[in-house]
């Protein structure tokens, strides 16, 4: 099931949208409220950019698929929302998926700005097309272990 798309922000007259797609997981057996945060977030900004002017006076708009968290699902999605002419692509919250969404963007030549996946593998291999908010999650854990030592804890599995 794709859902439509998300409001956009304030209407413009300057120009057709720059459309963004965004992936997250709305349906189960995704996380869907992580999904709903994810978009409520990606909802946010769309409008602050609309509400200054939108980007070069063109109004940013969402296209939204629900990726249920199956990574096939994902990597579809993508296809079609490059097909649809798509700036980039943006979202997801599940790791494995992000990693398909983000092979299948790299072999395309679309941009993927990964939101929360923290899986380490998702930017090992240095791409022009795929980033990364989150830091991968080798980083939390050596920052994590580092904590526990400067607790004075020795045994760390």
């Amino acid at each position: 099931m794709n859902t439509p798309p998300s409001p956009s922000g304030a209407e413009h007259t300057g120009g057709s949208p720059i459309r963004l797609g965004a992936l997250v997981p709305l349906t189960r057996p995704g996380w869907a409220e992580a999904g709903r945060h994810l978009l409520a977030g990606l909802d946010l900004a769309v409008r602050e950019v609309n509400d200054a002017g939108g980007i070069d006076g063109r109004p940013l708009e969402l296209v939204v698929r629900d990726t249920a968290a199956d990574p096939e699902r994902a990597a579809a999605a993508v296809d079609e929302l490059a097909d649809l002419g798509v700036a980039a692509v943006v979202g997801e919250y599940h790791s494995v998926v992000a990693r398909a969404a983000a092979a299948r963007a790299d072999a395309l030549g679309v941009p993927f700005l990964c939101s929360s996946a923290v899986l380490d593998v998702l930017t090992e291999e240095p791409t022009e097309w795929v980033a990364r908010l989150a830091p991968a999650q080798s980083h939390g854990w050596r920052i994590y272990a580092d904590f526990l030592l400067g607790a004075g804890r020795r045994r760390i599995a």
